[in-house]
């Protein structure tokens, strides 16, 4: 029986729990797992690093278990799809293979992101809705509001109509990380229609080492009293967890300015048709804005 073939039958037996796969020798611990959360497998690990990473039917994560009798730092790779057990085993089998002399299993534990990257690569990752630049736009924005406003709140990590919303203002937060141009996306005939006063928000991003990245962003809004489990909460519900690679991804601002979404910003809404209503049969409304011909202020810090 070889690593494969072990993981298969086990993924197909084990009850719930832990077992050891024998295949692998004593020196690199290895276990297939089975839970809540599915079938998997784990290694020891002697770090205690917050890693948390997704594929589309697949969780790649660091946490502590349980395994034969003691509490272990591990690294998981686990997948819900009890339908695709077998392929999974596949994936499985690559990932706890020690190597010759234990090289494979030496890069694993010592740079576990990067055998995450590979086979993100390969497998696609469709996790994330919203790009960790524009996430990071919109906790700017909600960082600059929230310092003289704190009845702000970020409306858009749970899909609201706008990004932020005040009181008394709504705001819709675009980025974009060309160079040049500054078209923007409406999803929907209501997202630049509004009771309250509107503004947007455009930024002109790039990635950069010198930059912020949302864990930043974190520090700066919990520094000045926004509700730190909140936050997690709403990054949680976007795919960016605690221990998401993405969350250390670092932008400079090349370009920020704030337009104010009046009757003479180019928009479509009910009124844009006759009977200010829009056609039956229409449920939604997708649609691009240049920017560029439309008056703006420049933001300066």
């Amino acid at each position: 029986m070889d690593i494969l073939e072990e993981i298969k039958l086990l993924f197909a037996s084990l009850p719930s729990g832990a077992a050891r796969l024998k295949t692998i020798e004593d020196y690199y611990p290895t276990f297939v797992i089975r839970n809540t959360e599915g079938v998997g497998v784990a290694i020891e690990w002697d770090k205690e690093e917050a890693i948390s990473e997704h594929f589309a039917n697949a969780h790649f994560f660091s946490a502590k278990m349980n395994l034969s009798g003691e509490e272990k730092n591990v690294l998981v790779f686990q997948s819900f799809r009890e339908d695709l057990r077998n392929e999974f085993a596949c994936v499985c089998a690559q990932f706890v293979e020690p190597g010759e002399d234990g090289k494979n299993r030496f890069q694993l534990i010592n740079d576990p992101l990067s055998w995450w990257k590979r086979w993100r690569n390969l497998l696609g990752n469709t996790i994330l809705d919203k790009a960790p630049y524009s996430v990071l736009s919109e906790m700017m924005t909600l960082y600059r509001i929230y310092e003289n406003d704190k009845t702000a709140v970020w409306t858009g990590a749970k899909s609201g109509t706008h990004d932020i919303e005040t009181s008394t203002n709504s705001y819709e937060v675009k980025s974009t990380i060309r160079r040049y141009g500054a078209s923007i996306t409406v999803s929907g005939q209501f997202q630049f229609h509004n009771p309250k006063p509107l503004s947007l928000f455009f930024y002109r991003m790039e990635e950069s080492p010198y930059g912020l990245c949302i864990n930043d962003m974190i520090n700066n809004l919990t520094t000045i009293g926004y509700d730190e489990a909140l936050l997690e909460h709403q990054l949680y519900t976007m795919g960016y967890e605690k221990g998401a690679s993405a969350r250390d991804k670092k932008y400079t601002v090349l370009e920020k300015r704030l337009y104010d979404v009046n009757d003479d910003f180019p928009k479509i809404t009910e009124e844009s048709f006759a009977g200010n209503a829009i056609p039956n049969g229409v449920i939604q409304i997708v649609y691009t804005v240049d920017l560029d011909g439309v008056a703006f202020s420049v933001i300066k810090d």
